[in-house]
């Protein structure tokens, strides 16, 4: 564990290096300030605001100045699988609402552009009218002078007959995604922008995947060179679903290490978001037997090097 730590803590210290001397002006500064308070596993995110008992909450998109959220919630009725957003006043988060483009098929996993200007996700959504897809794809939302535009579709050669889910996106347009059957398995992809199209998906390679293990729920940073993501029954783990990091060093991802016991637990982590700053982590945990709706964790990533 203490070797873990050390490796760790020198990665993310050089990842911070390199965010914050590519970051512009306009971007926050880095947040470590006094020792954390490090609860084992995190600690609840925003209950009885964002976090419900009664329902379940997926990937938490934060606005870069940290006071808009969006985050995916699942219901028995509908909207079954819907987009919400709410905002921070005050220090406390409003109530959600569906966001206007959302609550007719179902949406989940959004992410918002480095620039909060864009907003992907996945959806079952159709294509050209029509039926609602079988299965799931990725599109875009961009900004428009009162409020969200229409959401277009990345196109067919990102998106396949199989599940295209979790986008995350890069300062310069490449999306990272997770591709797969729930019958097979999952790997992480990438697609780069080129003008107004993508180049064909790239497989992040073994490094990062593992043969007949999932791995889904990408984050990456704004400069493309922090990866944290979620693995299924990976070999080594602490439970069911488990979070990871892999750091692109030269163009190259560093084997994926798994983030430790002070984030693990022996139930389900999965869904990771980084603060701007890369000081706070935020991640779902669900609990399956018995099942109990899932909620938004997050702690200091300091807690990860002890």
């Amino acid at each position: 564990m203490r070797r873990f730590a050390r490796q760790w803590s020198m990665n993310v210290l050089l990842a911070v290096s390199a965010v914050s001397g590519s970051a512009s002006a306009q971007e926050p500064e880095l947040a470590f300030g006094s020792q954390p308070r490090c609860e084992p596993g995190g600690s609840l995110f925003a209950p009885g605001e964002i976090s419900l008992e009664e329902r379940s909450e997926y990937r938490l998109a934060l606005s870069p100045d940290g006071k808009t959220a969006y985050y995916h919630v699942d219901s028995d009725t509908p909207p079954y699988q819907a987009i919400h957003v709410t905002r921070l006043k005050n220090g406390h988060w409003g109530p959600g609402e569906v966001v206007s483009f959302s609550g007719t098929y179902r949406d989940s996993d959004p992410f918002l552009s480095p620039d909060g200007q864009s907003l992907f996700f996945s959806s079952t959504r159709p294509v050209s009218g029509g039926a609602e897809r079988p299965d799931t794809d990725l599109w875009v939302v961009h900004r428009v002078r009162d409020g969200w535009g229409t959401p277009e579709h990345l196109g067919p050669l990102v998106n396949s007959p199989r599940e295209e889910l979790y986008p995350s996106v890069t300062r310069d347009g490449t999306v990272y995604f997770a591709s797969g059957t729930f019958d097979t398995d999952f790997e992480l992809y990438r697609v780069r922008r080129q003008g107004a199209h993508y180049t064909a998906p790239e497989n992040l390679g073994p490094a990062v995947n593992t043969a007949d293990t999932w791995e889904y729920n990408p984050w990456v940073s704004p400069d493309g060179r922090v990866l944290v993501f979620a693995s299924l029954n990976r070999p080594g783990g602490y439970g069911l679903g488990d979070l990871y990091v892999s750091f692109n060093v030269a163009g190259t991802w560093t084997p994926a290490a798994n983030l430790g016991p002070g984030v693990n637990t022996e139930k389900d982590e999965f869904h990771p978001t980084l603060s701007r700053d890369l000081s706070q982590l935020y991640f779902v945990r669900q609990t399956w037997d018995p099942f109990v709706p899932s909620d938004f964790y997050h702690l200091d990533t300091r807690c990860l090097w002890r």
